[in-house]
């Protein structure tokens, strides 16, 4: 890709590289060299309230994908 991409172009391009770091990511973690890594975290079930009722609601157990930015991407 150069510099005469079209923006629809570039938009395929990083949904296909996001899509692939996603994919891989919930099977272990990823760590993309001055960038940050991602990984998933399984999220046990947990209680909650209900933001408009009130009521007590259970959240379900789920995973959950984390990024944790390099110390270089955050200068």
């Amino acid at each position: 890709m150069g510099p005469g991409a079209t923006q629809k172009t570039a938009s395929a391009a990083v949904e296909a590289v996001l899509s692939s770091i996603l994919a891989r990511a919930q099977e272990e973690k990823i760590h993309i060299s001055r960038f940050g890594t991602f990984e998933t975290v399984h999220r046990p079930a947990r209680t909650g309230t209900h933001p408009i009722s009130g009521e007590t609601i259970t959240i379900p157990a789920h995973p959950r994908l984390t990024f944790r930015p390099s110390k270089n991407f955050l200068k």
